[in-house]
């Protein structure tokens, strides 16, 4: 190197490409990245910086969460099949909606109604004074 070229800051990276395949495999066992990094022993926001960094880790990382999903929906499967101990239920329900996107999502849609049945909408929404408020919800509570 020479006098005049910039010295690299920072500790070198430790990111190895083997990582991709074992990203792959470890989250297929139903592990998560900060469980990945642990196995490693890195932090966290190290595996975020390799994503940033490494397309083929970051395409690597993609697959292992599709494998992480896939083993979630086996454990679910058999549950369903064979049974689950105290709990096992309740746990593969939150991992599934957690890793699972949208396709497990558990999203309520609330829809407000005028007295015709029709959608309210956004610019017939009415502000009250908090004294038209409370005599609203006395009005309610009366008719209840």
């Amino acid at each position: 190197m020479s006098e005049d070229a910039p010295r690299p800051v920072g500790r070198p990276s430790s990111y190895d490409p083997k990582f991709c395949d074992m990203v792959v495999e470890d989250m297929g066992q139903g592990y998560s990245l900060t469980a990945f990094a642990g196995l490693i022993g890195v932090n966290r926001s190290t595996i975020t910086e390799w994503m940033n960094a490494h397309p083929e880790f970051s395409a690597a990382v993609t697959r292992g969460k599709a494998a992480r999903l896939r083993n979630w929906e086996q454990v679910a499967l058999s549950m369903r099949m064979n049974g689950g101990g105290p709990g096992g239920a309740t746990i593969t329900v939150f991992g599934l909606k957690n890793m699972g996107g949208d396709e497990w999502s558990d999203t309520q849609r609330h829809e407000v109604t005028g007295k015709d049945g029709a959608p309210l909408k956004a610019e017939t929404v009415v502000t009250l004074s908090d004294e038209d408020l409370a005599k609203t919800v006395e009005a309610l509570k009366a008719a209840f």
